[in-house]
């Protein structure tokens, strides 16, 4: 009876939030790089703010950009692009994001999408916290939540991340993995090459991780799931961090998190997860003047 009554209570606090909320979207700035010279090409980037009620439930939120056409009739997005979701207590709220650049004779640019919040009140899947986290590394964790959530991360050690970057070095077959793939969707020789130094100067700005530091692997499209990890101090509140970053290669990421002080014994991480019920989406059109 009493997980009955929680039950109730819970999907009684998600609905009230779901109802609560209404986002509109308003343009804050507008910069304009009309360029094309030398290779280089310009962006049209944005600035809005968010309006309506329920904002401050929100963890987090991103624009999606579903289409976007100048007044000459250029496509300037085609949806394909997913940002990440940006913090709400960041920049007083506001979000930014680009499209290509218009054609040099637009005057206006009308767009098309979503905005989505996250607001992991209203799944209670949607967090999911590890005791001793790093008691077991190199081994996937086992947690419960993770597994419901089909999340399959696994805590590193220092030998085990360089055994990773390791396998992560380009080769000769790798490349000409690369060079496959490029044929296979048409893309010309000169730009496979340039992919291929691209992978090479990425490779370059691999460093190891400064000691003490949380460093956690597992596939892209896990870590697309996961909004944010934290590390919970002895008082169960989230550690100060001094850097956060995550490096992909393919299908593989591996994330470092810095905390500012010595993690504390039998640390428990804390995964913000991005769910069904977690993300609210709304739908948006603008119609923006070009400066």
């Amino acid at each position: 009876m009493r997980a009955g009554a929680f039950l109730g209570f819970f999907l009684s606090v998600a609905t009230s939030i779901a109802a609560q909320t209404n986002v509109g979207v308003d343009i804050d700035e507008v910069v304009d790089n009309r360029v094309a010279m030398s290779g280089v090409v310009g962006q049209l980037e944005l600035r809005v703010k968010l309006t309506g009620s329920g904002l401050d439930k929100a963890s987090a939120a991103r624009i999606l950009v579903k289409d976007a056409r100048d007044d000459r009739g250029t496509v300037l997005a085609d949806g394909s692009d997913k940002p990440d979701f940006f913090p709400r207590d960041y920049n007083s709220g506001t979000l930014n994001f680009s499209v290509h650049q218009p054609a040099r004779a637009a005057s206006s640019v009308k767009l098309k999408g979503t905005v989505e919040l996250y607001v992991p009140a209203r799944d209670a899947t949607a967090v999911v916290k590890v005791s001793k986290a790093l008691s077991k590394l190199d081994a996937p964790f086992t947690a419960s939540g993770l597994k419901a959530a089909k999340l399959n991360i696994t805590p590193l050690s220092k030998t085990g991340y360089a055994e990773m970057m390791k396998s992560r070095k380009l080769d000769d077959k790798k490349i000409e993995e690369i060079r496959a793939e490029g044929k296979k969707h048409g893309v010309s020789e000169k730009e496979i090459e340039q992919l291929i130094g691209l992978a090479k100067a990425m490779e370059g700005l691999d460093s190891d991780p400064p000691d003490g530091s949380v460093i956690l692997s597992g596939k892209k499209s896990d870590f697309d799931r996961i909004y944010r990890v934290e590390i919970l101090g002895d008082d169960g509140k989230p550690m100060d961090t001094t850097g956060r970053s995550t490096s992909t290669r393919g299908d593989d990421s591996i994330m470092t998190i810095q905390p500012s002080q010595a993690l504390p014994d039998n640390a428990t991480l804390q995964f913000f997860i991005i769910t069904d019920k977690s993300r609210l989406s709304f739908p948006f059109e603008l119609k923006v003047p070009l400066p």
